[in-house]
């Protein structure tokens, strides 16, 4: 699969997405942060709504995009109108994803199908553990965790299940994922060695330690997310895909990207990135493998000169120092006494406490304090409890067989990056939660693009979307027009 960037593709087809982008910059530097806190999320849904309807594909590349760039514009918004701890520019990705489940819901059978039993019990152990942290949390709190964990996985089935667009759909995502990578690639470097004002009242403002000092060559870099954690999840995630298509564009979003994934300082995405790797060089056939190494050699030799001298060179010798002595770093310590400590209070209660109870959802609480730990294999337990905890991991496994299975019998390289990504999406929610929020979506869209090839045949065939082809003729011209 080629990935081009040309001025006709964005002046035509992602036009109204442009039209987006200049208004909130028009909005940015007439200082009008206050009124985008509102306008924006209103904005981006009406155009969701509106490129659901006549252009699809485009609409799948703009929800990628909307996940990407709105805490930046929260950032933007907050430093002009003051800091929000609630923020409502954050509930744009949500809104824009929310359009995806429309078709679902129409067809709710869908999900009865036996290629489709995992989720279902993964849908049940969302539903029970929305009742639970109502009831224990508020319904506030644990409704914004359950859109947070339900979306990204209706986007992911959404994919699949349109299957007269599923490989235009597909390319359209890819498409925004390389584009993706180069932009906030790009961002995060000039953050690096130019911290950007509102950035650092960011960080100031929601006390945001971890990160850094807030000062230029002293921070880690977040780029246009609002942690390292999920901006390193996201150049990961991108940095394997961009090994399997073709295009220039993939050499320029390679050549910053592995910089400024270099940058982010999260270890456990950098041997993520070498196990994806390594799984699609072994998985993929010979010219493939080789248009690979052509690519890594091609990438190594644009990102030398900003990884091998200067500040960067001295922040990455830095982080890789600690490999040697991992015994010894705070990261590493602070990891483990987690786990010395909260295991058995996240194993201690058979349902759970239930969403609200952990993460962003507790912002909307009157404590406004995290109850568990940011690591994944905990939060497990801890909000669903170790009956539906078990019925979630055993979901979970259940779709991971389904991948590896696909990915070794398949030719398709784009298929293999997918299964990739979501297989050490998997492993990675050892460490953080990959289910929910930015994380949710590129482990579930990950899952579309390595399976979608078989279960969308298999959805004409049983006549799920008898009706996909519908609609005006203009609007099907329209959707093609990627």
């Amino acid at each position: 699969m080629a990935v081009k960037l040309s001025t006709n593709r964005l002046m035509g087809s992602y036009a109204p997405v442009l039209g987006l982008v200049v208004v909130t910059a028009v909005m940015v530097l007439g200082h009008a942060g206050g009124l985008l806190n509102y306008a924006f999320p209103i904005m981006a849904a009406g155009l969701a709504f509106f490129l659901f309807r006549v252009r699809q594909n485009i609409y799948v590349a703009f929800v990628w995009w909307i996940w990407l760039f709105s805490p930046l514009v929260r950032r933007l918004a907050d430093f002009q109108s003051g800091y929000h701890v609630v923020s409502p520019v954050m509930l744009s990705p949500l809104l824009v994803t929310l359009v995806a489940a429309i078709p679902l819901l129409r067809r709710p059978r869908f999900i009865l199908r036996r290629e489709y039993l995992p989720f279902l019990f993964i849908f049940f152990v969302y539903i029970d553990a929305l009742i639970v942290g109502a009831v224990e949390n508020g319904f506030g709190p644990a409704l914004f965790d359950f859109a947070n964990s339900t979306l990204p996985l209706a986007f992911g089935l959404f994919l699949m299940n349109d299957p007269k667009r599923f490989q235009e759909n597909r390319e359209s995502l890819i498409f925004a994922i390389v584009l993706g990578l180069l932009l906030i690639s790009l961002y995060g470097l000039y953050q690096f060695y130019h911290m950007p004002p509102w950035d650092a009242f960011w960080l100031q403002s929601s006390k945001f330690g971890s990160a850094g000092s807030g000062l230029a060559e002293q921070t880690r870099l977040f780029g246009t997310l609002n942690s390292p954690g999920p901006y390193a999840m996201v150049l990961m995630a991108s940095l394997v895909f961009v090994l399997v298509v073709r295009g220039s564009l993939k050499f320029l979003a390679a050549g910053f990207g592995f910089p400024a994934f270099g940058l982010s300082l999260v270890r456990s995405d950098w041997g993520g990135w070498v196990l994806a790797a390594v799984f699609v060089a072994l998985c993929i056939g010979g010219k493939t493998r080789l248009r690979m190494i052509l690519f890594g050699f091609v990438a190594v030799l644009i990102a030398y000169p900003l990884v091998m001298v200067g500040p960067v060179a001295d922040q990455l010798s830095k982080r890789l120092a600690t490999f040697n002595n991992i015994q010894h770093d705070n990261s590493y310590q602070a990891r483990q006494h987690l786990y010395e400590t909260f295991t058995s209070e996240a194993f201690s209660q058979p349902i759970g406490n239930g969403f609200g109870s952990n993460g962003q959802g507790t912002k909307l609480s009157a404590t406004g304090a995290s109850g568990a730990p940011d690591s994944g294999v905990l939060q497990v337990p801890y909000e669903y409890g170790w009956v539906f905890g078990g019925i979630f991991t055993w979901a979970v496994l259940m779709t991971c067989l389904r991948v590896f299975s696909r990915a070794i019998k398949t030719s398709d390289a784009i298929s293999i990056a997918g299964a990739a990504v979501f297989l050490v999406m998997v492993l990675e929610n050892l460490a953080a939660p990959m289910f929910g929020n930015v994380n949710g979506m590129a482990t579930w869209a990950a899952f579309a693009i390595a399976v979608g090839p078989y279960i969308a045949p298999a959805a004409i065939k049983s006549g799920w979307r008898k009706d996909a082809g519908s609609g005006t003729a203009s609007a099907r011209g329209l959707a093609h027009g990627n």
